[in-house]
């Protein structure tokens, strides 16, 4: 049995939640749900102040001022102080993708709707724009000095608070490239964690890249899967893979802490420990023995967690992904609290109890039991009675006999609950996942003797849930892509790939494609 720990509360929703924050001493606790409410509560009283906005809120920071800043997915970006009074109002056209900001340093980044970057101040006055390139990510260092941008070509661009360009990280055009995340360390080394489309000649498919604030590359660490998830403390930089590994890194090699059945979805330092969030779950993980100190089963599958700067509050909320069930609560824990054994559930074992039966024979003291009983047949029992002893053996066997009417009636009924728990069985069956890998291709390559081909996997489906993993593979059986796409630049010549896919419970299917260029 796992040892776990016991929230400290739960608040529900009516509405999955979209965004969650909490304060740095972990009093107050912010949240907005897909209907268009943002609340704030506090945790001392648990009083909470909602307001209705123009739309969801996308993201939420806990700002250096004290305050919540929320931006919304089609709307402007709103700061509000502890007790949800509107302080003031930054216009963001066309809403905002994302938004991040500075732990200590007075920055906000915010990438709008119009694929704009935008820094602002903690008062809300504007900083500087860059538009360059198609956004998909970016993250900011502590002290808000820098910003780290990237689309989704993998080309990575370092900006100051006022938007200038620090330096551009060059990528590998002919293989192309992706960057999956980025975070500062607390010395302002950049992590970068990129992923080729095709098997670069040197190096490996999956890399985090570290580079200082001149812009040098000065080292990289090869994976054999995607790097999902970073974060640091004081003396480490822990990796989460999506192969479900748990790794401890330095600019030279990697070390295998801990690994998970699924895909790492977030990482926490705690202490010298690591909180791993995957799938359902989440973990506390001992940075030296690599054992699980203790885990929380969640509600809905954990998209969000987020921990107070004290790291006295964690806040984790999700979704189920099913369409028929309440949204998941709002979830708080104390990160370091006491574990307990898991107690085994009532349906893995139930203890039978002894039933004491008390036998009362209503034949032993008297005889007007049984004349109320038998009526007229007493008086000739009560003859034979001496003669036969058998006759009462005979008379309560003929009593307690069931009609052969009855006993077909049991049996059929026996035969339809058997009947109906097979086909409740049937019903309840996994189906597997339909595997698309796409139609085969035919095409014809440049000037360089290759050409850059597109494999589209995206429609595979699961007819009774959703596919978790994807997997492409070469004819040689290298895992090129977790992605339901994979960009690949090949030579002339005749291939072939396998797409795998597998659902939410387990079940696998593979379709392949050929490519040929001419």
């Amino acid at each position: 049995m796992p040892m776990v720990i016991q929230p400290q509360g739960k608040e529900s929703v009516d509405s999955e939640i979209s965004s969650i924050a909490l304060s740095n001493d972990g009093k107050f606790v912010a949240w907005a749900t897909y209907n268009g409410l943002f609340t704030i509560m506090s945790k001392e009283n648990n009083e909470k102040r909602e307001i209705k906005l123009n739309n969801h809120g996308k993201n939420i920071e806990y700002i250096s001022s004290g305050n919540f800043v929320v931006s919304q997915d089609e709307g402007n970006i709103i700061c509000f102080s502890k007790n949800c009074e509107k302080l003031w109002e930054f216009e963001s056209p066309g809403g905002t993708e994302l938004m991040k900001s500075a732990i200590k340093g007075d920055l906000i980044a915010v990438i709008d709707g119009t694929n704009k970057l935008r820094t602002i101040n903690s008062q809300g006055e504007l900083l500087g724009i860059f538009t360059e390139n198609e956004l998909v990510g970016m993250t900011i260092n502590e002290n808000g000095s820098a910003i780290s941008c990237w689309d989704d070509e993998g080309n990575l661009i370092v900006l100051n608070r006022n938007c200038s360009i620090i330096f551009k990280r060059p990528i590998n055009s002919e293989i192309g490239e992706r960057i999956i995340t980025a975070k500062y360390t607390h010395n302002g080394i950049l992590l970068v964690s990129r992923e080729t489309l095709d098997l670069p000649e040197e190096g490996e498919q999956n890399e985090l890249e570290f580079w200082n604030p001149l812009g040098q590359k000065t080292g990289s660490v090869g994976f054999n899967s995607r790097c999902i998830a970073i974060n640091i403390n004081k003396n480490s930089i822990w990796a989460g893979l999506f192969s479900g590994e748990v790794l401890l890194v330095n600019s030279e090699k990697s070390n295998q802490i801990w690994k998970s059945e699924y895909s790492i979805t977030s990482l926490i330092t705690l202490d010298e420990d690591i909180l791993v969030s995957s799938w359902f779950y989440l973990f506390r993980i001992n940075r030296t023995s690599g054992e699980c100190v203790w885990q929380y089963e969640h509600e809905g599958i954990i998209d969000l967690m987020v921990m107070s700067e004290n790291e006295e509050v964690l806040a984790i909320c999700g979704n189920d992904r099913n369409d028929y069930t309440n949204a998941a609560p709002l979830t708080l824990l104390d990160p370091n609290s006491t574990p307990i054994w898991e107690e085994e559930s009532d349906d893995e074992y139930i203890e039978k109890e002894t039933i004491q039966i008390e036998s009362n024979n209503i034949y032993n003291d008297s005889n007007e039991d049984l004349k109320n009983l038998l009526g007229d047949d007493y008086n000739q029992y009560d003859l034979k009675k001496e003669s036969d002893d058998s006759a009462m053996e005979d008379l309560m066997a003929a009593f307690n006999e069931e009609s052969p009417q009855e006993t077909e009636k049991v049996e059929n009924e026996d035969n339809l609950s058997l009947i109906e728990h097979l086909l409740s069985n049937d019903e309840k069956r996994n189906q597997p996942p339909v595997c698309n890998a796409g139609e085969d291709q035919n095409l014809e390559a440049g000037d360089d003797g290759s050409c850059l081909v597109l494999l589209d996997g995206s429609s595979s489906h699961d007819p009774d849930g959703y596919i978790r993993i994807w997997n492409w593979t070469s004819e040689d059986g290298r895992s090129l892509s977790n992605g339901p796409k994979i960009k690949l630049r090949l030579p002339i010549g005749n291939h072939r790939f396998t797409l795998t896919v597998t659902d939410d419970d387990g079940a696998m299917s593979s379709d392949s494609v050929s490519v040929i260029i001419r």
